[in-house]
């Protein structure tokens, strides 16, 4: 059975080991300690394991053959528009298992985000001669999740909030922009990395709290959308 890594699955496992009942009780010494582990040890399995994991899957995925989902993929980030620029960031595709023949594409722009249909029929155009026999691709856009953010933070001493707000902005929409751009099936929005974008920026002294789209937990999006910033809220605690 896999080993799931939330802290809430890690505090169980390590409240199980416990030999003494007194320990295991709520607000205890040991209690305290674990939930404080829990959290760190599943922040570091968001962070750096997990990330390290579905770049191996990816590298794997990559290998391209004739006509498989990677060369639907390739064939769209090679189309260009009438000034020799290309027009395509990444493409996600998903080819359905039913014996149809339909494949869908799923496409982002170089900036990642939605592109227009004129360029979604460039590369439909682009990839209809080059596709195998029998084979139905339906190319769209991807389409956007929209993602709010509010966060209470303490400033630094003569830092101002206004310039706070957008600076940990922009880091998040190149955060947004990266993992929108990698290519894989799904989008995983990372809690943690939301965190400690915003704990990082310059005046910000500490995070008190923040939540992503209401919740306190990361966000994953299918094939054929990304994660668009719509709005971002911080205020000052106290």
């Amino acid at each position: 059975m896999e080993l799931e890594w939330n802290a809430s699955d890690i505090l169980a496992r390590l409240k199980a080991g416990l030999k003494n009942e007194d320990t295991r009780i709520e607000g205890s010494f040991s209690m305290d300690n674990m939930q404080a582990v829990s959290e760190e040890l599943a922040r570091y399995n968001s962070m750096l394991i997990k990330p390290l994991w579905d770049e191996i899957d990816l590298r794997i995925d990559e290998i391209i053959t004739s006509g498989n989902e990677n060369h639907y993929a390739f064939w769209a980030r090679q189309v260009e528009n009438a000034e020799g620029k290309r027009v395509i960031g990444s493409a996600r595709v998903h080819g359905v298992r039913d014996g149809s023949g339909i494949v869908h594409v799923a496409l982002l722009t170089p900036e990642a985000g939605a592109p227009t249909p004129e360029v979604v029929e460039l590369v439909r155009a682009y990839i209809e001669p080059q596709r195998p026999v029998g084979a139905q691709p339906v190319i769209r856009a991807a389409e956007a999740v929209e993602v709010i953010i509010n966060g209470i933070i303490e400033l630094q001493e003569g830092a101002d909030m206004e310039s706070v707000r957008t600076q940990a902005g922009k880091e998040v929409k190149s955060y947004l922009a990266e993992v929108a751009l990698e290519g894989k099936k799904e989008t995983v929005l990372n809690y943690y990395r939301i965190g400690m974008l915003i704990g990082g920026t310059p005046g910000v002294k500490e995070i008190v709290n923040y939540t992503v789209n209401n919740g306190e937990e990361s966000i994953t999006a299918s094939y054929d959308r990304f994660f668009a910033l719509k709005g971002l809220t911080l205020n000052a605690s106290g």
